[in-house]
Order: C-alpha cells, then structure tokens, then sequence
C-alpha cells in the first residue's frame, strides 16, 4: 500500500544552456527596479556576471550585491539584510553555490521584517521566534551542482566553533520562486568544488530515495536523477569538467536532490554533517564526500537480509552499472579517491571532538540504526 505523504512543491523553473541571459529581461518584464544580488566569490569575475550587470544597467534596474564568500552566518545575514533594506530592493537573486543560494533565502526573508531582528532569533533549535511566511520575490540561480538549495524550503546559518550550531531558517514559502538553472555556468568551477557538490548531491540522492520517510513520487524522481549523476560524476572527475552535457546532468540531478530532501529527509551523513560543520570550518560537500562510502559500507553491513534499504541499493547498483551491492560499495570508494577530499585532520578536527559528536543519536531518517560505538570508529578512520 502507498504510504500518506505531501509534497513541498517548487516554484518555476528554466532550464537549460543559454538561460541565464533571460535573467534581465525576466526582472524588466515583472516590474523590478532595484534587485538584490547575492553572488558567490567564483562567479565575481565571469563574463557571464559582467555581462549580466551590463545588462541590469541597460535597462535601468538598480543592483545592490553582497558577495558571498563561505557558508553564511548570522552576521553575515544580517549585514546583507540592512545592506538590501538600505537600498530598498524588491527582490533577491542568488547567483552561486548553496551559501549564496541560502544568503538569498534568508535575506528575502529578513528583508520583510520590519523591526529589526537578527535571524538568530528565527533559526531551528536556537532562535525564540517562528519563521515568518512573508518574504521578497526570490530567484535562485545555482552555479555548482550540489546542495540542491534552488529546490528547498530552508536556508542553512552556521556559527562555527566552541558552542556552534548550524541550524536552519526553514518554512514551506521559502521555496524559490523562480529557479534558473545554465549548465555552462558550472563549466569554471574548480574541480574540488565540482568534486565535493557532486558528493553531496549524491548523498542527498541515496539518503532520500532510502529514507523512512521516502515515498513513491519522490522515488520516481530520485532514482533517473541518480542514474544521471552516476554517470555524469566519475567523468567530470576524470577530466571531462568542459562538458556542457554533463555539466547538465550534474545541475538537473542537484535540484532533483533537493526534491529529494525537502519532502523525503535525510539520513546518517547529514545528521553528522551539521555538528561537524559547526565545530570546524569544514564544507558541507567535503564531509559528505569523506562519509559517503564509509557509512554506506557499515549500513549495507548491518542491514537485514531481504530489506527494502538493501532491494533499493542494489537497484542503485543496477543502475551504475556494477555487480551487486559490492559492486555499489566499490563505485563510492572509486569516487572518493578521484574527489581526493582533505581528512578530517586537516581542519583541526581531534578524536575527542569526533568521539562526542559520533555518541549523539544522529540517523534522522535512516533505515538502518548503526551502534554509537561503530559511528565514532568510522569517524575516527577519518582523520
């Protein structure tokens, strides 16, 4: 029998080489006067975005922009957020990686509060507050493949160090109104940015499509957008990254991922990716990368025989192209060598920290429920 579910749907979206371009003219037809960028460091000095602003200024539309440069924080929020009021910008466009994407959402949001608040006061598990519904008109225009944020409905604000957090601004009005999405934008992204967004896009794929709370709509996205990304991933990391082609499959699975995420949840790498991220200036797509196999490894272990987690990961594996879920396994560990991602050392991380965070009970959706004892060991092989 089908599972009770609902959907969080998405706002327009276009897609497609070229589609950038129609950005100005989209801002010009609906009315807009003065537009708030938020612009990730990597596109700054594109010419794309130069010819962008040539554009905007062309037709007479003011610009404010804040670059964005790491995953946002609440100082960060709220220097953009009076920066925007300041200018009094009708809408917000993020034009970059999931930070960006986020310092949009949530700008958009603040912007709206007429009092003037800090975000914190908003944030899951942090703030006193209840997000509200209102925001500006948001676009999202994503220039790596990975977080899937032009499709969510929640922006994440992180506080790194001693008493972090990485929580998040979240409410179903907080889904993009419009989402543009150029695969050629992603043609100049570096290839460890490449690598650690294609792992968390990824990641998502898997944690959704075998989450307790999956359900048939999703899978039926979920499952073509993991074929896709099977393919396209191994080849961008083996020297194909000026492929249009794949560049696009990347981009189409990563808003699919966050489908994904928004309406079916997540699992054991993203429960761990928040207290890891907020401990250590580490990027999400980097512990998604590091954790990717190893958990995969130890849940495929510890499941039982004959369970809809194992029917489901070996019709992944059919899908790749590989033998079994052993054939599964080795495809993952084959793409974290390629991504050759930084251990967790190498951001200060130490086994006492990793000892405290893997003992805290973070499976979120998970089918399978690991031992404490083994999630600080993977933790600990980490390092």
């Amino acid at each position: 029998m089908i599972p009770q579910f609902s959907i969080s749907a998405t706002g327009n979206l276009l897609f497609g080489e070229g589609t950038f371009t129609q950005l100005p003219s989209l801002l010009k037809e609906r009315g807009f006067t003065s537009v708030a960028l938020c612009v990730g460091r990597g596109i700054l000095s594109t010419t794309h975005y130069r010819q962008l602003l040539d554009e905007l200024l062309r037709l007479r539309i003011a610009v404010t922009v804040t670059d964005v440069a790491g995953e946002p924080s609440v100082s960060s929020i709220d220097e953009a957020t009076n920066l925007f009021k300041d200018r009094e910008c009708e809408v917000v466009v993020g034009i970059g990686g999931g930070s960006a994407l986020d310092t949009a959402k949530a700008t958009a949001v603040m912007c709206k509060q007429r009092r003037k608040l800090s975000v914190k006061r908003f944030l899951e598990g942090v703030g006193d507050l209840t997000p509200p519904s209102v925001r500006l008109p948001l676009y999202a225009i994503p220039t790596t493949a990975g977080t899937g944020s032009e499709a969510t409905k929640n922006a994440v604000i992180s506080q790194v160090g001693q008493g972090g957090f990485k929580k998040s601004l979240r409410h179903d009005n907080y889904i993009p109104d419009l989402v543009i999405i150029d695969p050629v934008l992603a043609l100049s992204a570096p290839a460890e940015v490449t690598a650690a967004s294609g792992l968390d896009a990824m990641t998502q794929l898997l944690e959704a499509f075998t989450s307790t709370k999956a359900n048939p709509f999703i899978d039926s996205l979920a499952l073509p957008a993991l074929a896709m990304v099977g393919n396209a991933l191994p080849r961008l990391l083996n020297g194909e990254g000026h492929s249009v082609e794949l560049r696009g499959e990347m981009a189409y699975g990563a808003y699919i991922s966050g489908m994904a995420i928004a309406n079916s949840g997540l699992g054991y790498v993203h429960g761990l990716a928040g207290p890891l991220g907020s401990l250590h200036a580490v990027p999400h797509g980097v512990v998604c990368g590091l954790l990717l196999s190893e958990f995969n490894k130890a849940l495929l272990k510890e499941a039982p025989k004959g369970s809809l987690f194992l029917t489901k990961m070996e019709r992944v594996a059919n899908l790749w192209g590989v033998d079994g879920v052993e054939g599964l396994l080795g495809y993952l560990e084959n793409l974290t060598r390629l991504a050759n991602l930084p251990r967790l050392s190498t951001y200060g991380f130490t086994k006492e920290e990793l000892t405290t965070i893997g003992r805290q009970n973070l499976k979120r959706n998970s089918p399978v429920e690991l031992a404490s004892e083994l999630v600080v060991e993977i933790l600990h092989s980490l390092l």
